[in-house]
Parts: C-alpha cells; sequence; structure tokens
C-alpha cells in the first residue's frame, strides 16, 4: 500500500492526463476508503460501507478537477466519504439488510481488483443515451483527451463541456436513483 503522498503524487499525474497513473490512484485508494467506511459507520450500517465506497469513488472521479493540489488529497477524499456516509444513513430508514454471510460467495477475493465495479458502472451507463454514454467513457473510462473527443463527437470545446457536464449529470441523477430504488 502507497502513502499519502505517493496516492497524492498519483492523482496529480492523473489531472495532468496520465490515465495509468488515474487508474493506479483509484486502485490505492479503494482499500484506504473501505477501512475509513467501515470506521465512519454504526455496527449496525456497516453492511453499506462497499456502497459508501463506491460513491465515494464516483465522487472523486467526477470532482477530481476541483481538488485543489496546493492541499493534501486524503483531506479532501475524507470529507467526500464523510458526506457520503451520512447521505447512506440518512437513506437507509426502511432499507433491506442482507448479511454479508449470506454474500460470501459474491464478494471479490481480498488484494483483487473489484470484479463488480466496472460491471456497475456499465449498468449506469446503459441506461443512458448511447451518446452520454459514449462521451462518458471516452473522457473518463478510456482517457482520451479534450481534442480527440471533440474530433470524435465534433464538438466544438464549449459544447464538449456542456455535452459532458450534462452527461455527467444524467449519469448522476441515475446513480442516485439506484441507490434510493
Amino acid at each position: 500500500m502507497m502513502d499519502d503522498v505517493a496516492v497524492e503524487n498519483l492523482m496529480r499525474a492523473a489531472l495532468s492526463g496520465d490515465a495509468d497513473a488515474y487508474r493506479r490512484c483509484l486502485t490505492e485508494l479503494a482499500p484506504t476508503l473501505r477501512r475509513m467506511a467501515f470506521a465512519a459507520l454504526p455496527d449496525d450500517a456497516r453492511h453499506m460501507a462497499e456502497d459508501v465506497v463506491q460513491e465515494t469513488l464516483l465522487v472523486i472521479h467526477m470532482k477530481r478537477g476541483s481538488w485543489d493540489q496546493s492541499r493534501p488529497l486524503m483531506a479532501w477524499v475524507r470529507v467526500i466519504l464523510r458526506h457520503k456516509a451520512i447521505d447512506m444513513l440518512r437513506r437507509r430508514k426502511g432499507g433491506v439488510h442482507i448479511p454479508v454471510e449470506e454474500m460470501s460467495e459474491t464478494l471479490p477475493v481480498p488484494g483483487g481488483a473489484d470484479p463488480l465495479a466496472g460491471y456497475l458502472l456499465e449498468q449506469l451507463l446503459g441506461r443512458l443515451s448511447p451518446r452520454d454514454a459514449a462521451l462518458i467513457r471516452a473522457h473518463a473510462l478510456q482517457g482520451k483527451d479534450d481534442a480527440e473527443i471533440r474530433a470524435a463527437f465534433s464538438l466544438s470545446p464549449g459544447a464538449m463541456r456542456v455535452a459532458l457536464h450534462r452527461a455527467l449529470g444524467r449519469l448522476r441523477a441515475v446513480a442516485q436513483k439506484e441507490s434510493e430504488g
């Protein structure tokens, strides 16, 4: 496991366009987020820790450009996780709790990549229009730069920012509806 400074350096490289650094940054953050989520939730809500982690990773992904690079990354991440834990606790009223023991066959192997992360994201993207999903994939998953995306979608710089912003907003709405549903 990397220290906070190493993860912070990966995020800086990611913000400079290094897609591999971004993937490594999120991979390094995930176990730390799991520990933080588990500690942030009360005993009777710890079964929601993975949901808090996934929502935190989604916010980090969508808002990574807003991180002030002069400040510590992990402080920013902790605030996001704390808010997502609070949101999750507020939404749990009336929710169904499935004991983790019953899900042991579907849980990921410790230390391995989360096999459900990509699947869940693809499910959410599948609820968007094909153009919105393709735009988000190009920007966030394939790591294409703005010029490549503008060329692929025949968009001006301003139109691309608006289209991407709206697509991410629709993805956020779909993810929120999914978590409430």
